[in-house]
């Protein structure tokens, strides 16, 4: 049974709250006066795709077998509960903690999502190793941006290094489903649960069918006549 809301739902709901924002913005622009809540009615709109994404990211590795996706989901959850007010408070120079907190859950639940949407990409040995070394770089581009918001200090390259960090996680990331691509068989592969003669039913993750069945329903292979 699936844990996690369908496709077309959730692409559903992305559609929707984009139109909102769309449309807040254009009224905003024909009234001549763009307001501050107008932005944070954006930028809360915008929070829920980035953590809706996220959750949605985390159940799907859930349903692939890895239960480190709850961890992606939990902390989609709280970067939504940490971003949300910084969104609608006061907003204050760099200094204010409210804002700190929020830009280093954006950055640490950004390298979750590249990491599970990296992984969930990955094809063959060669992909499993690119969804990792882009899940490690965004992990430390993560780990350097939470520094950086919240310590004062900082060595003239560090926004270089920080930079380069992230270019290159950003590069696994992107040449993760190339690869894949390149370098799968052609040959689907998979696990046999039923044949018939010379016909055999495979349950795979690389292309085949996705049957919405309803509750109680089972898939049956039998001979035509």
């Amino acid at each position: 049974m699936s844990i996690r809301p369908s496709a077309r739902f959730a692409w559903a709901v992305a559609a929707v709250l984009a139109v909102v924002a769309a449309l807040v913005a254009l009224f905003s622009i024909v009234r001549g006066d763009f307001s501050e809540t107008d932005g944070r009615i954006i930028a809360t709109l915008a929070l829920v795709l980035f953590t809706g994404g996220a959750s949605f990211a985390g159940l799907t590795v859930v349903e692939r077998g890895q239960r480190v996706g709850w961890a992606l989901v939990a902390g989609a959850t709280l970067g939504f509960l940490l971003v949300l007010p910084a969104i609608w408070g006061t907003f204050e120079e760099s200094g204010d903690s409210d804002w700190e907190l929020a830009w280093a859950a954006l950055a640490t639940l950004l390298a979750g999502l590249l990491w599970a949407t990296a992984w969930l990409m990955a094809r063959g040995a060669a992909g499993d190793r690119l969804a990792l070394a882009a899940g490690v770089l965004s992990a430390l581009a993560a780990l350097l941006t939470d520094v950086a918001v919240w310590t004062d200090d900082r060595y003239d390259g560090w926004g270089k290094a920080l930079a380069a960090v992230w270019i290159l996680a950003v590069l696994a990331y992107v040449l993760t489903p190339l690869v894949s691509r390149l370098t799968s068989s052609s040959h689907t592969t998979g696990r046999i649960v039923a044949t018939l003669d010379d016909v055999e039913l495979v349950v795979t993750t690389d292309g085949g069918l996705e049957p919405n069945l309803a509750p109680g329903e089972r898939l049956l292979l039998r001979r035509r006549g």
